[in-house]
């Protein structure tokens, strides 16, 4: 996986306010640095670009991505953007501040972020169907970046394509449970290694890989649903992302407008002939101006 596709941990100071407007009480709101956003609650934010008008909705599940999307909006840091990772069949990707000032010919979504986010990973209920909007990442699965973003248009999979990644995320899941456990010995393993006693090391890692056993056979096997089943194998998607990024919305509206900038031509670094910019992105409220309905 390429980084442009693929974390600042963002500590939440939690502000409730309970009020009343117009006879109706507000909703709750959570204050960071200075900005506030509504609590439990999904958020739209929508995407005015040179090929047409976009909506994403943002789930109220994965609050740590919600709010960086909608805080970046609110500064006008998409504006002026372009999407620079599109790939025919498989997704559009922007969010890189470099590419404002791009000149033709610049290979963009490559540089890194000073600032990250805590992976809001949950593939049984958030997965890479066709519309879906995840957050990239570098090396460290554990980390979102808080810049790029992409969106998923995907291809209709094969059952064995899922089994084998079911496969995949229940190998993650079992591995961060060992690492877990082997933290706690990371300095006698250091000393181990450095005296070449391999003894030791050979009987730490079989006791720690019985009790990483132990763990996981009282924990559920992670299994695609047959609702997602359905959704892979007779709409699409891109299922190989899922339990290594956050999913954290889905677009609501203007699908055909996604659509549409996947189809440009491309260079060889998925980097669109002709430059497909984000005019503006702004927080949306759903109670001013309703989408028609959700994109399927």
């Amino acid at each position: 996986m390429k980084r442009y596709l693929i974390g600042i941990s963002v500590i939440l100071s939690l502000l409730y306010i309970t009020g009343c407007k117009g006879g109706r009480s507000s909703a709750a709101v959570e204050e960071i640095d200075g900005d506030t956003i509504i609590l439990d609650a999904d958020q739209f934010v929508r995407f005015e670009t040179t090929m047409g008008t976009f909506t994403l909705k943002l789930y109220r599940e994965t609050p740590l991505h919600r709010h960086n999307m909608v805080r970046q909006a609110r500064k006008g840091f998409y504006d002026g953007q372009l999407f620079f990772g599109v790939q025919k069949n498989y997704k559009i990707q922007s969010g890189d501040i470099n590419t404002k000032n791009a000149r033709p010919g610049d290979i963009l979504g490559n540089d890194d972020e000073p600032d990250t986010i805590q992976s809001e990973i949950q593939p049984a209920k958030f997965y890479h169907k066709r519309g879906a909007v995840g957050q990239a990442s570098y090396h460290q699965f554990d980390y979102s970046t808080s810049q790029q973003f992409y969106i998923i248009l995907g291809s209709v999979s094969a059952q064995k394509t899922l089994d084998a990644q079911e496969n995949d995320i229940n190998k993650r899941y079992r591995k961060a449970v060992k690492d877990s456990l082997t933290q706690p010995h990371a300095k006698e393993i250091r000393g181990w290694r450095a005296d070449k006693n391999e003894k030791k090391i050979t009987a730490l890692n079989n006791q720690l890989n019985r009790q990483t056993d132990a763990i996981m056979a009282q924990r559920t096997a992670f299994k695609y649903s047959r609702e997602q089943t359905e959704q892979y194998t007779k709409v699409g998607g891109a299922p190989k992302l899922d339990g290594f990024y956050t999913v954290f919305g889905e677009v609501y509206d203007g699908m055909e407008v996604v659509e549409a900038i996947s189809q440009v031509h491309v260079d060889r670094n998925y980097r669109p002939d002709k430059d497909v910019k984000i005019i503006k992105a702004y927080v949306w409220e759903p109670e001013t101006d309703a989408p028609a309905a959700p994109a399927q």
